[in-house]
């Protein structure tokens, strides 16, 4: 019963409003005269009430389109970030593959002026403890690399190989200090040993206190310990220190190749058995 004057006040109302506005739109068809006393009252107080409700039809019209842009905005603006997340990868990819090419290049260029076969060799695991002046390479017994074989790069040594598996080889960093290299002073050709001190700085031994050693000097690989051929570049020398009771030289020596950032290198293939290469000439 109570669902059913619900909806005979709604058809009321509807049906009221619907006459009023048949009211209103006959005026348009009147005669132009000055509205009578009944005229006025509905049209003063009805008209606004239509306006009223346009207006928060308009309203709401508009939240509804700001919602729906809203929305469109927000897909658009994740689209959006999503092709810039895979632009800024793709530009990262592209700069790290132009940075590994010009290293290559590097790399290529120098192999050329090297007197020896060479076997090139990506650095796969670098201790970054300081504990082992050490990195591991991807090349062993079946490329045919064995132990104290000279590991360099463009920029100059970078150590001799230590030991090999049949996959990867362990490479002793010049900055160890179990690393000995035969080295001499490039400017006045003055001969010592380049041993490692820590991970930036070696020392070059055995070099008698009356010989003329400057900071800045180059020290390259002398040729004569069997492992590195002649000429190869060691690093300069960033301090020199004389004691009058002491025989030999303190000599600090900087390496040129920056090791904490080796990517690529390159092994000296040296003859394992010269006997057989005599023969066969």
């Amino acid at each position: 019963m109570t669902d059913w004057l619900r909806r005979l006040r709604s058809a009321l109302l509807i049906f009221l409003f619907f006459c009023i506005f048949l009211y209103i739109l006959s005026l348009n068809f009147r005669p132009p005269e000055r509205m009578d006393v009944l005229q006025r009252i509905v049209v003063e107080s009805v008209l606004p009430l239509f306006k009223s409700v346009g207006n928060v039809s308009s309203y709401a019209e508009d939240m509804i389109k700001e919602y729906v842009l809203l929305r469109e905005l927000r897909s658009e603006n994740g689209s959006l970030k999503e092709q810039l997340a895979s632009l800024e990868q793709r530009l990262i990819d592209y700069q790290e593959a132009y940075l590994e090419n010009q290293r290559l290049r590097r790399l290529l260029d120098f192999r050329s002026t090297i007197q020896a076969e060479t076997i090139p060799a990506q650095v796969v695991l670098h201790d970054l403890t300081g504990w082992f002046q050490t990195l591991m390479v991807d090349k062993g017994f079946r490329d045919q690399i064995a132990p104290d074989m000279a590991v360099v790069n463009d920029e100059g040594v970078v150590g001799r190989i230590l030991d090999v598996s049949d996959r990867y080889a362990r490479v002793l960093l010049v900055t160890d200090p179990g690393s000995s290299i035969d080295a001499i002073i490039q400017r006045n050709r003055v001969r010592g040993i380049v041993s490692g001190k820590d991970a930036n700085t070696c020392v070059l031994k055995y070099v008698r206190g009356n010989l003329d050693v400057q900071v800045g000097d180059l020290i390259t690989t002398s040729g004569k310990d069997g492992v590195f051929p002649k000429g190869l570049r060691l690093g300069t020398v960033t301090g020199v220190s004389k004691d009058p009771l002491d025989l030999f030289q303190k000599i600090e020596v900087k390496p040129l190749v920056r090791l904490s950032a080796l990517e690529e290198l390159l092994i000296i293939k040296r003859d394992t058995n010269p006997s057989e290469k005599s023969a066969g000439n």
